[in-house]
């Protein structure tokens, strides 16, 4: 018996259409469609989002895409696909051997240890600069003549600033800042047109600008954070869940 992913080939390959034609007109990246037709699910995101490649797939088509989500949920049920439930585990993480080094004890220590020494470098770095910065301003304000209050510039309590980035303002752009601060799928598209998908590592960041706004989809809600027009969003969602969210 075929598996999914060479039913879907076969699909394709009946229409005359390449996976570089499907990419182009569906918006979804040849990699996740050659993991797709070569039933890489380890590799692909949550089952909703591999439920809405099918759909783009099998409408460029020219096919009942229901037809074929059909088909798909009956390899999941015969067993031929990973069998998905609800609560799916993050797709990027790769739980390692019980046997694996990282389970030895003297490894768990040591990166203790170098989290500590992380740690007491950023503080020592901090504290260093806010005494540079400290003593220079102080320099700055006794080696010149003094003015008038009415001519200093007004100091703007940092609470009250603006957070959005003036240069943006200027530009009139929309801007998306995203931050990771776990293992995420994530898929942008701004404006409506060519959409964007990558992978972030805890600490990534990724910026990106528009006219209107975004749409933004991603497989781990819990794990990312956004910054959109120089506002910080709560956080939106819990771990591995999936989402979809459309800004403004």
């Amino acid at each position: 018996m075929e598996s999914f992913g060479a039913y879907l080939r076969s699909l394709r390959e009946q229409s005359g259409k390449s996976l570089e034609q499907l990419s182009h007109s569906t918006k979804i990246a040849v990699t996740n469609l050659d993991f797709l037709e070569n039933d890489r699910y380890d590799l692909l995101p949550p089952k909703v989002f591999v439920k809405g490649f099918i759909r783009s797939y099998v409408k460029e088509l020219g096919l009942d895409p229901e037809n074929v989500i059909g088909k798909f949920d009956e390899f999941i049920r015969d067993g031929e696909m990973p069998d998905y439930s609800d609560a799916e585990k993050s797709i990027f993480v790769n739980e390692p051997s019980k046997s694996s080094f990282i389970y030895n004890p003297w490894f768990t220590r040591i990166l203790t240890g170098l989290g500590i020494l992380s740690l007491a470098i950023l503080i020592l770095t901090g504290v260093t600069r806010l005494f540079v910065s400290t003593k220079t301003s102080t320099e700055a304000v006794t080696g010149r003549e003094s003015v008038s209050v009415s001519q200093r510039a007004p100091r703007q309590d940092s609470s009250q600033a603006p957070t959005s980035d003036p240069q943006q303002t200027r530009s009139g752009k929309k801007v998306l800042e995203i931050k990771a601060s776990g293992n995420a799928w994530v898929r942008v598209e701004p404006d409506g047109g060519p959409a964007e998908e990558f992978m972030m590592a805890p600490g990534d960041v990724q910026i990106f600008s528009a006219n209107k706004g975004f749409r933004l989809m991603t497989g781990n809600a819990g794990g990312i954070r956004i910054r959109f027009d120089g506002r910080v969003l709560p956080p939106l969602g819990k771990n591995n869940q999936t989402l979809s969210l459309t800004l403004p």
